[in-house]
């Protein structure tokens, strides 16, 4: 996972993200992709997805106000290698199957991407306080920092935030809901406490 920076609009402005949805047992999501990786993951109703729907997530519409373009694809074609991995990633860890994180292109400051990063090593069916997140990247004061960045992750699910729990144990807030965060901790296996 890399960090990402531009010099402004024109450099993105050639960036092509795909973009597609995947049902899965628990919701619809879409998925999009750049050439690099995947760049957001975000529920929908339908299957419908539209350039509305995609400016609405924080993550692609950041992207297409720099001038991304947008290449939408219909959940049966064949897609692009980046966008077909990160769909079978997503279709992977809803049917219970482990399958190694694909390539990501997510945009983020330094330390959102030092947890993001960090939220990738959280083993599934384990999960880890806010505090203990920030103590384990070295910021152990930055408890509500680290839930900041935790919240601003554009690729629940694979990238999971979702394991980030209270310190008492409780589920505390997730972007997906948390009916979603319990059904997603639910099928790791964890217990609820």
């Amino acid at each position: 996972m890399k960090r990402k920076r531009s010099s402004g609009p024109s450099t993105r402005a050639r960036t092509r993200i795909d973009v597609t949805t995947v049902r899965t047992r628990f919701a619809t999501f879409a998925v999009a992709a750049t050439s690099k990786g995947i760049a957001s993951i975000f529920p929908v109703r339908g299957i419908a997805i539209t350039t509305a729907k995609a400016s609405r997530d924080p993550a692609l519409g950041r992207r297409i106000r720099a001038g991304a373009e947008l290449k939408f694809h219909s959940a049966s074609a064949a897609h692009p290698a980046a966008l077909s991995r990160a769909t079978a990633a997503l279709r992977a860890y809803a049917s219970g199957r482990t399958r190694r994180l694909p390539a990501l292109d997510l945009e983020g400051t330094p330390f959102q991407v030092k947890v993001w990063e960090r939220l990738c090593a959280i083993p599934s069916g384990k999960t880890i306080s806010y505090g203990e997140l920030a103590a384990s990247i070295g910021r152990p004061k930055a408890a509500r920092a680290v839930g900041a960045a935790v919240g601003a992750n554009p690729v629940p699910i694979l990238v999971p935030c979702h394991r980030v729990i209270g310190v008492n144990g409780s589920l505390t807030g997730f972007g997906l809901g948390l009916p979603m965060k319990k059904a997603l901790l639910s099928h790791e296996g964890r217990k609820e406490a």
